[in-house]
């Protein structure tokens, strides 16, 4: 059996992840533990904004399985607020859920993936690191940093065997909006499920691809404002600003 470790268990990706693989010791992590009961034999408890919670956490996983074959950063937090409205400290701590921890528990599996030379990480960041719009400023700029980590990681472990896949979304049919009722409404059928973004990603564990851009609207939208951005943002203002 291989080994996979799941941050932020409890999300709906990530739960659907967890009922499509197989072959693997799933190794969840959640701040709340209880829904997982049953799911998996493996199950921390953790709050991914405590660095010392996390080492330690991670300390004990590699102590009892070796080294992780696949880790999938799934954990995300994220406000959709007017940016003068964000304390400053919630925004530190979309930062300290979405990327320090991200990095942290990399950096704490990464060096058995390398001396093996094999594994997979997967960070789930967003198609706002590509289009950013009103409302998500700390939440987008927090997934353009997973982004960048993740681009300039794979170039480091290029000779390393060690894949990175990086998993941009739009709007998926998630309790993530759940203080938003209104987002998905109005974003109507440009919306995936869980259910397809978690096969995607199931359906590339064993692929070289560094990034995975759902739905397919968003990936076209998000190579036009490569290319066009002034335009881009001309649109994302009159249609996309919807949060």
């Amino acid at each position: 059996m291989k080994n996979m470790v799941i941050t932020g268990a409890t999300g709906d990706i990530a739960r659907e992840i967890i009922n499509q693989v197989t072959g693997y010791n799933l190794i969840l992590l959640s701040r709340h533990t209880e829904s997982l009961q049953g799911v998996s034999d493996y199950l921390y408890q953790v709050d991914l904004s405590d660095e010392t919670s996390i080492m330690q956490t991670c300390q004990e996983i590699s102590q009892k399985f070796g080294t992780i074959d696949v880790l999938i950063n799934n954990a995300g937090y994220g406000m959709f607020n007017d940016f003068l409205s964000e304390g400053n400290k919630d925004i530190r701590q979309v930062f300290e859920v979405n990327v320090f921890a991200m990095m942290t528990v990399t950096k704490a599996f990464l060096p058995d993936m390398i001396a093996k030379k094999s594994g997979k990480i997967i960070n789930i960041a967003s198609i706002a690191s590509y289009m950013a719009t009103a409302k998500t400023t700390s939440y987008a700029a927090s997934k353009f940093a997973v982004r960048g980590f993740s681009n300039a990681l794979r170039q480091e472990l290029y000779t390393a065997n060690v894949g990175v896949l990086v998993v941009n979304t739009g709007p998926v049919l998630t309790k993530f909006h759940a203080d938003n009722p209104d987002y998905l409404s109005r974003v109507g059928k440009h919306a995936v499920t869980a259910e397809y973004v978690a096969k995607k990603i199931v359906n590339n564990l064993e692929t070289q691809k560094m990034e995975l851009n759902i739905p397919w609207q968003f990936n076209i939208s998000r190579l036009f404002a490569t290319v066009f951005p002034e335009l881009t943002e001309k649109i994302t203002r009159r249609f996309f600003n919807l949060k």
